[in-house]
């Protein structure tokens, strides 16, 4: 099986099986904690005048938060499940979800043909592949991008392993984190001092970078939410 299969596979077992239930998907914060988060630092660079993809939208939580305030916003997802749960979830006149692969470039390509440069944000995806396929989505990401794009993501930092170790120790498994491993599906990591390797800097200016949080739907006995350790990075193309 191919790697781009078995992260379709993956992700199409995880959310076809997906019910609805509160805690089921662990990154599903509420959007008033988290795209907001993103929206503050982002917001500024982005050329309001430009699509809006987010790539790896899920079930659609952020998008729809996403598009009250950009005019054209547009989710994908590899998995069709997905597509349809947001599509169905998370409508908006504003926005169109459709199934595309990130470890596609030529897609990418036909898509940049059809909406011309757009602005990406990226929640907690890059970590979910392998270094190599990593640099494959990079490509695609920089066909989407265009002249004018700007990317915004934010990533699981270098941190994070201990913090969920950590976490794991004293409290046990999150559900929804343990539902992930479940579905076959085992996030990798994305360290802060990979962002020049994967994004050169004779290609890709940075504009901004530093460190943040996922907030995720998991509240611990002590009424803490859990939020991981991230960093989050603004590039534009050279």
């Amino acid at each position: 099986m191919t790697a781009v299969n078995r992260y379709a596979t993956s992700w199409e077992s995880f959310w076809g099986s997906t019910t609805g239930t509160a805690g089921e998907v662990f990154w599903d914060a509420d959007p008033i904690h988290a795209s907001r988060q993103d929206l503050a630092l982002f917001r500024d660079y982005f050329n309001p005048r430009l699509p809006l993809i987010d790539l790896g939208c899920g079930n659609g939580t952020q998008t729809r938060f996403l598009a009250n305030h950009f005019t054209v916003v547009i989710g994908t997802e590899i998995a069709p499940a997905a597509v349809e749960l947001a599509t169905t979830t998370n409508g908006a006149a504003n926005i169109t979800y459709r199934l595309f692969d990130v470890l596609r470039p030529d897609d990418a390509q036909r898509l940049h043909d059809k909406i011309g440069d757009a602005n990406l944000y990226i929640r907690a995806v890059l970590h979910q592949l392998s270094p190599a396929d990593q640099a494959t989505a990079v490509q695609s990401i920089e066909r989407l991008l265009g002249a004018t794009g700007t990317l915004y993501f934010i990533e699981l930092s270098s941190a994070a392993e201990p913090y969920f170790a950590r976490l794991i120790q004293q409290y046990g498994p999150p559900p929804g984190l343990a539902r992930v491993f479940q579905h076959q599906i085992t996030p990798g990591m994305l360290r802060e001092n990979a962002i020049n390797s994967l994004f050169p800097p004779e290609r890709f200016a940075i504009l901004g970078t530093g460190p943040s949080q996922i907030r995720t739907v998991h509240t611990l006995p002590t009424g803490d939410v859990v939020e991981v350790p991230a960093f989050y990075a603004i590039l534009r193309r050279q």
